[in-house]
């Protein structure tokens, strides 16, 4: 009898050797689905919005047209600078010839270095309009590219902040035209304590699983360094970066849970 207590109580001590020397299983943390970043669309030009391309809640890929200002007044500008560039051009071209002339003149002693110099501050002045003219057009062609605003990044439309025909100003006011929420990576966010902050570092591996039981394999994306409050009682932020499939049809402020990597 007292042998087979001792094969029991080695047994048990073995056991336990074995699971002390086991790294412990990570507790799933609460955390809040969001974003991956939230982008402002914004114009970057004072305008009428002439067409508006997506609504809340479409996909966007990046650099897909958002929103068109109209651009009558532009392209008319354009023209008009056109025409002026090439009246430039042709001043510029004559300037040139009196500058040929006043030098061949000036060989030959016919006119005075100061008439010669004349010219060619004559010519200089011409080429100085000539380019600031070429500034102003490519200014234009500019903002005309600009009146066409693009998706910033690859994303879901959050919101739309202005109809068609509605005036506006980057001048007067900071020009919303709409907020747009990358979905890859989608992010998750939960808070830990200090023991825990200080062993993660960015690009450890992660797990997130919806309230559904789908579970994407993600990453650390960072661990903050305040103590704060975000819904989970107050700890250290960790947002953790993570890919899902469009089907997964994720919303900000989904509830969900993430584990993190084992404690040695």
């Amino acid at each position: 009898m007292g042998a087979s207590r001792s094969l029991i109580l080695a047994a048990a001590l073995t056991g336990l050797g074995l699971l002390l020397t086991q790294p412990v299983a990570a507790d799933e943390l609460e955390a809040r689905i969001d974003w991956g970043q939230r982008h402002t669309v914004s114009a970057p030009l004072a305008g009428i919005v002439r067409e508006i391309s997506v609504r809340p809640g479409d996909r966007v890929t990046e650099g897909q047209t958002l929103f068109t200002l109209d651009t009558r007044r532009l392209r008319a500008d354009a023209r008009a600078g056109e025409a002026e560039r090439e009246r430039l051009r042709l001043e510029l071209a004559e300037a040139d010839r009196e500058v040929e002339r006043a030098e061949e003149l000036y060989d030959r002693t016919l006119i005075a270095l100061r008439e010669l110099e004349l010219s060619r501050i004559q010519r200089a002045m011409a080429a100085a309009r000539l380019a600031r003219a070429d500034a102003e057009l490519q200014k234009i062609r500019v903002d005309l590219e600009d009146s066409v605003v693009r998706a910033p990044a690859a994303g879901r439309i959050l919101s739309v902040t202005v109809s068609a025909g509605e005036a506006v100003s980057p001048a007067l006011a900071p020009a919303v035209l709409a907020v747009l929420g990358s979905t890859d990576p989608m992010r998750a966010e939960a808070t830990v304590d200090a023991g825990t902050a200080g062993r993660l570092q960015p690009g450890q591996p992660a797990r997130v699983r919806l309230d559904t039981g789908e579970a994407f394999d993600g990453s650390v994306a960072s661990v903050g360094w305040q103590l704060e409050d975000i819904g989970f009682g107050h700890g250290y932020r960790l947002a953790v970066h993570f890919s899902a499939p469009e089907t997964a049809r994720l919303r900000a402020g989904q509830s969900a849970r993430v584990s993190l990597p084992a404690a040695e």
